[in-house]
């Protein structure tokens, strides 16, 4: 659940009324989840008429069960709503008048005396009280970080590195060890990498200064769109300037009336923003869940031209991944088209770095987009898509974050090529990463830190359950020379705030043994 400063669309009005076979499955979702958060051993059935307390769920049961169900309707309750809720009818009753997803409501298009808001005269921005009247947000944020600061804790976020050699960053004038980085294997500094990205200055310049379209195409582009390809097992591929971009603009361009985009609910925020703004229907599915997926599709398939299934790699904040032959096998079953976000993936999984269908011995034809950034692994900055041949070429012409973005930037482009050749040569990097992923992660679990579902990448959560606990955990691990950084509620549920690390190959031992010995006092510490 995300709170009404984070969304812009929480308090939209409602369009229609709901239909009858609507309200039983809203009926059927509330229960189902508030039942699975009650505490074991609970006998007496729910009822629309029972109370919460009644039905034995406790506050934080609750929002878990209301997160679960945002991401089922693809809505979002503000605190308002959400305090009027006595009874698991009154949750039913919200999110059926609420509720605005149009997959699930008679279309009734207001008229536009039913939607106009009232005016009034605006105050001048220029007046910072006027500014807050108009933009209560800023007001909202300014709250929350002046709470921080009665609660004895420091802003977590923007710390701005001073430098950065290998895995030891210096902020605010001392050494800390960093697990911040999504460079996993260490190509951001790599001499061959940075004089790739050089070479590129003196021969194009630091800007593309155009998009490829019409003048800020080069060679180095051209090159890095084969040797993605080529790496990645794929016909084709396209770099575009940037990752979140890519998947914030393509779902809206390739998918409209008459498609459907179900997406995992723990997925991307650009991959939902990207839904978002397309006029297809648009559905999340439990993370990971294969099985509940295969159910949505044949149910809804047959109502559709044409249905993407998009799911992660990896999932950053979890560091878990899906089950690929699985989402293969159900996409084939349901002619379904599947779109696989590889940010995180992409010279992290596999023996030799190419991604998830290397870890699992896929074919990337059972795929239908492929798509990545080399920011992370490849030391550089953009974002790429990858597949067959027609469809690619097709995004590449007409995606709007590929036409109307000036180009990525020669430096960035040599860097990822270059990149890629280095993984090539010295695949003893993605050895030594998976190495001291392992290594981190058996550590903290024999100092009985929980990590979640993480398991076989980088991306290693230490779930601490609040966001204030979170936030002091890190600031108590920078002031002993751990920086990581807590990822805090509404990024995800309240009960799983945590503090995150980023391994990668250029971790030495001692340093994790450090890091997880620190980590582990400081968090009975604040227990």
């Amino acid at each position: 659940m995300v709170s009404t400063l984070a969304t812009g669309f929480a308090s939209a009005p409602a369009r229609g009324e709901p239909r009858a076979s609507s309200r039983s499955s809203i009926t059927r979702l509330v229960i189902d989840e508030l039942a699975r958060v009650r505490p074991r051993g609970a006998q007496q059935p729910l009822t629309p008429g029972m109370t919460l307390v009644e039905a034995e769920v406790d506050p934080i049961g609750f929002l878990d069960a209301v997160n679960r169900i945002e991401g089922r309707y693809q809505m979002r309750f503000c605190e308002e709503w959400l305090a009027g809720i006595r009874t698991c009818g009154d949750l039913i009753e919200c999110i059926a008048d609420r509720m605005f997803d149009s997959a699930d409501r008679v279309a009734a298009p207001a008229t536009q005396a039913e939607t106009r808001l009232p005016t009034r005269a605006m105050p001048r921005v220029a007046d910072e009280a006027a500014a807050g009247e108009i933009f209560p947000e800023c007001a909202a944020l300014e709250e929350r970080l002046a709470a921080l600061d009665v609660a004895g804790l420091d802003d977590p976020f923007l710390l701005a590195n001073e430098q950065v050699r290998k895995r030891v960053a210096r902020i605010d004038g001392r050494d800390v060890i960093s697990f911040t980085s999504f460079d996993y294997l260490g190509l951001a500094a790599h001499p061959d990498v940075a004089r790739a990205a050089k070479e590129a200055i003196d021969r194009f310049g630091t800007s593309a200064s155009a998009s490829r379209m019409v003048g800020g195409n080069n060679t180095l582009l051209d090159a890095l769109d084969e040797e993605l390809a080529s790496f990645l097992g794929t016909e084709r591929a396209v770099v575009f300037p940037c990752g979140y971009g890519t998947n914030a603009s393509v779902f809206n361009h390739l998918f409209g009336e008459g498609d459907l985009i179900l997406y995992d609910e723990l997925a991307h925020n650009s991959i939902m923003q990207g839904a978002n703004a397309s006029k297809a229907g648009r559905r999340s599915f439990r993370h990971n869940d294969h099985a509940q997926l295969d159910g949505l599709l044949r149910d809804l398939r047959p109502q559709y031209r044409r249905v993407v299934v998009a799911i992660e790699g990896v999932y950053s904040m979890d560091g878990d991944y899906p089950d690929l032959p699985k989402f293969i096998e159900v996409k084939k079953r349901h002619d379904a088209l599947l779109y696989v976000d590889e940010a995180h993936s992409l010279g992290t999984m596999g023996p030799g770095g190419r991604g998830i269908c290397e870890f699992f011995g896929c074919d990337p034809a059972d795929g239908d987009l492929w798509m990545g950034t080399i920011s992370k692994a490849l030391g550089a900055g953009g974002g790429y898509l990858a597949g067959r041949e027609r469809l690619v070429r097709y995004l590449g012409y007409t995606t709007p974050a590929f036409v109307f973005s000036t180009a990525c930037s020669p430096p960035n482009a040599a860097a990822a090529l270059e990149g890629l050749k280095v993984i090539q040569r010295e695949p003893w990097r993605v050895t030594r990463l998976r190495e001291r992923s392992e290594l981190f992660l058996k550590l903290a679990h024999d100092c009985d830190l929980d990590t979640g579902e993480s398991a076989d990448t980088p991306v290693i959560p230490i779930i601490l359950g609040s966001s204030t606990r979170a936030i002091r955990v890190s600031q108590m691990l920078l002031e002993r020379g751990i920086n990581a950084r807590p990822i805090l509620y509404p990024a995800v549920r309240e009960v799983a705030a945590r503090v995150r690390f980023f391994l990668t190959a250029e971790h030495t031992e001692e340093q994790i043994v450090q890091a997880v010995e620190t980590l582990a006092d400081v968090v009975r510490q604040t227990a």
